[in-house]
């Protein structure tokens, strides 16, 4: 009997050794999502044009998903800090007349797919995007326009042959929109992009799409082949909540976990949620973005230099970035920040100065004759139109005192917003007197903003009336693109700059940041990458 009691407790002592053991072991018996590191931002769109680098009016409903697209995919080199770094290129070298870009690839990298990265990838990837781009070549970037051809030299390293030397080149490159390398598989035999990508990212990034999991949820979780370093978020979501407000209330509920984005929520919540210690609140450090003014030149009253001198004057740049921006903007002196590369010329400001404004206003011809505070010539109103498009929170406010200062001078402006199809329609052709809006940002800037003030193709219009009193001026435009010479494209700029800015072609209002808002109980931390418009899920850091 007692033999028989020892070897029960024998087995029961070996079946417990066992079980422990097994609780030990490498997660056999553990819930496998009991570890997962996960987080939940706000935004105001999703995903439902897909997850492809192409954005063309045609394809996308709204931009703001190209902000996400670092997370997925990569570049051949990145732009950090003004400078340009490896990416999926570890090196490259440029020939003497500018014309070819020979690229050494990393080796041993994998898309989300499975697919093989090689010097075969980019080929067809840079071939391709001629075609996809269409009548939107060279909106973002001028590669697409100049490319020739490319050449695979072996597995691993590609030339990229261009039919003219660009400046810019280089930056170009490291635009996510639409130079991110896709797998081969996101494109189709006839080289259209796959219907996969609706639904799937298809890059060698560090995350990767699981899908839609809600009406109004995107998930993803990290890229298995990803060839880096981990993050440390292991799986994050994005839940669609279009009013900022919402989005605000959502952090303040645990719902969410971050709002990343200066124009995802007010600067009033903002500043709120930033003086409450259970929120981190991080502003980058880059100026990202020129909130400015443009006018159709070709329109009264605004083919008058003077009525535009008057607008210079007659913002108070300072008080709206004290006031509605909370000193996180900056005044703007100049069209372009003179950060940026070749725009830190000497310019002299236009003063705030209300009574000069009507001085100018005055010598134009422009008066109040019968007292009911609005500018009459020719017997025609002083009087205009503000478009502005919707997504942002505190672009209501700004431009409505835009036209409050306007009308303190004795103009008469109206100020209408529309969605993005409408705005690019009336700003294209033309419909409009002035429209408010921002430049293209990191970095776009100031390539493509300076590119696009050619009309010819007309690719952005506002900006093409910005230039369009020059002689020749579409001519100067083409020149600096094929310059070589550092010197000679700084004098190109020196002359460009000063002469949007004497002839008041812009109205430069602010210099914006990028703003970050976060559950400081759950995120220690969020750092924001050399291109600040990019939410970078990597640059988290979790508690």
């Amino acid at each position: 009997m007692i033999k028989r009691l020892l070897s029960m407790t024998t087995a029961v002592f070996m079946i417990l050794t066992l079980a422990v053991g097994c609780s030990q072991d490498t997660g056999a018996v553990k819930n496998p999502t009991e570890n997962i590191k996960e987080i939940t931002l706000g935004d105001s769109w999703g995903f439902k044009d897909g997850f492809h680098a192409i954005f063309t009016p045609e394809r996308i409903s709204n931009y703001q998903p190209a902000y996400y697209l670092g997370n997925f995919y990569e570049t051949l080199v990145n732009y950090q800090e003004g400078t340009i770094v490896p990416g999926l290129a570890e090196s490259w070298r440029v020939s003497e007349d500018g014309r070819v870009y020979t690229f050494t690839l990393k080796k041993g990298v994998k898309f989300s797919d499975g697919a093989d990265f090689n010097a075969a990838v980019v080929k067809k990837n840079l071939e391709m995007l001629p075609n996809l781009l269409g009548g939107h070549k060279g909106s973002f970037e001028q590669i697409s326009a100049f490319f020739k051809e490319s050449k695979v030299i072996d597995e691993h390293i590609v030339e990229v042959h261009l039919t003219s030397p660009y400046y810019g080149a280089l930056q170009d490159f490291a635009k996510l929109v639409p130079m991110a390398m896709m797998s081969p598989n996101a494109f189709n035999e006839d080289g259209t992009l796959s219907d996969k990508l609706l639904t799937q990212s298809m890059g060698t990034g560090p995350y990767m799409s699981e899908g839609q999991s809600g009406g109004n949820i995107y998930t993803f979780v990290r890229n298995p082949n990803y060839w880096g370093e981990k993050p440390y978020v292991d799986k994050f979501n994005v839940k669609v909540i279009p009013d900022h407000e919402a989005k605000a209330l959502a952090l303040r509920n645990g719902e969410i976990d971050m709002i990343f984005g200066a124009d995802k929520i007010s600067y009033d919540g903002f500043k709120e949620l930033s003086e409450d210690g259970k929120y981190g609140a991080k502003i980058s450090d880059e100026n990202v973005k020129t909130r400015f003014l443009g006018f159709n030149l070709e329109k009264e009253p605004f083919n008058d230099k003077q009525v535009r001198l008057a607008v210079s004057h007659a913002i108070d740049k300072q008080s709206i970035c004290d006031n509605l921006f909370y000193g996180i903007e900056t005044k703007a002196d100049t069209f372009l920040s003179r950060s940026l590369p070749y725009c830190d010329i000497a310019i002299e400001p236009y003063e705030y100065n209300v009574e000069k404004a009507k001085q100018r206003l005055e010598t134009s011809g422009w008066t109040d004759s019968d007292g009911d505070g609005i500018r009459e010539k020719a017997g025609k109103k002083l009087e205009g139109e503000i478009l502005y498009m919707t997504g942002s929170s505190a672009d209501d406010d700004f431009v409505l005192t835009l036209a409050s200062s306007l009308k303190e001078i004795g103009m008469d402006i109206k100020v209408t917003v529309l969605d993005m199809m409408a705005w690019y329609s009336e700003t294209k052709d033309g419909s409009f007197t002035m429209v408010y809006k921002g430049t293209y940002g990191i970095p776009f800037d100031p390539y493509v903003t300076i590119s696009n003030m050619n009309s010819d193709p007309l690719i952005d219009n506002i900006l093409a009336q910005g230039f369009a009193h020059v002689k020749d001026g579409n001519s100067i435009i083409k020149g600096l693109k094929g310059l070589v010479d550092e010197s000679e494209i700084q004098d190109q700029y020196d002359f460009i700059l000063k002469e949007i800015h004497n002839n008041a072609s812009f109205v430069p209002i602010s210099y914006t940041k990028e703003l970050v808002v976060f559950n400081a109980e759950k995120i220690t931390d969020y750092r924001f990458n050399g291109q600040p418009l990019n939410v970078d899920i990597a640059g988290i850091e979790l508690k």
